[in-house]
């Protein structure tokens, strides 16, 4: 995972590179059906996407939330100290990304690459990541018939940290983890299956709870 001082200092040499589609200190707002050749940066602003948008580039904000409305077409996604709203039916193509700031995703969408966090929570609700979903202290839904066609994460590779609560991995709804779910920490995570949610592939370091009911016979008349 990229590391904090990394993903700041691509996001200051974006500032440089994207002239008018850069930021200090304000916000940056792109209306409804309006289309940006470039990305979009911000350092002490929110990023924010109008419905029907088309973006050719990466639309990134250090201090300051990322929102995406409905049936725009982005590139890359990121934050470090803020959310990622991703609306319906938005295409990404390429990554979602925030450090300490939850990430959700809504029905209809579709991220091509990957969706990750340090110290955020991941929402998929009907929509469909088609690498992995990544994590280190969040908690992660899938739900509605959610696919993640990569693995499922929770990293290791910064310091363990003390959380009162193990680390839950929502799989609901008909929703489904077409790879493994991999745990690289010594966390207590668990892995909860309801309402038809499945892990086609293996589940290494994490205790499986499965919630799913078997539905009756029919009674054939």
């Amino acid at each position: 995972m990229k590391s904090v001082k990394f993903l700041t200092l691509s996001m200051a040499a974006a500032l440089v590179l994207t002239g008018c589609n850069a930021s200090i200190n304000s916000s940056i707002v792109v209306a409804d059906g309006e289309s940006r050749s470039g990305g979009l940066t911000t350092v002490n602003g929110n990023v924010s996407i109008g419905k029907d948008c088309t973006i050719g580039g990466s639309s990134k904000s250090v201090n300051g939330s990322v929102k995406v409305g409905d049936g725009s077409s982005v590139e890359d996604l990121a934050t470090v100290n803020g959310s990622v709203r991703v609306g319906e039916a938005v295409n990404v193509d390429g990554d979602v990304e925030s450090v300490n700031g939850s990430v959700d995703v809504g029905s209809g969408s579709e991220v091509s690459g990957k969706v990750q966090t340090v110290n955020g929570s991941i929402e998929l609700t009907q929509s469909v990541v088609k690498r992995d979903v990544r994590t280190v202290n969040g908690d992660i839904e899938l739900l509605d018939q959610s696919v993640v066609k990569g693995d499922i994460v929770i990293e290791g590779k910064i310091a363990d940290t003390k959380r009162s609560r193990p680390i839950e991995i929502e799989v609901a709804g008909g929703s489904v983890i077409e790879g493994d779910v991999l745990v690289k920490r010594n966390v207590k995570v668990n892995v909860i299956l309801r309402d038809g949610g499945k892990v086609l592939g293996t589940v290494d370091g994490a205790e499986v709870i499965d919630q799913n009911v078997a539905q009756p016979a029919s009674d054939g008349a």
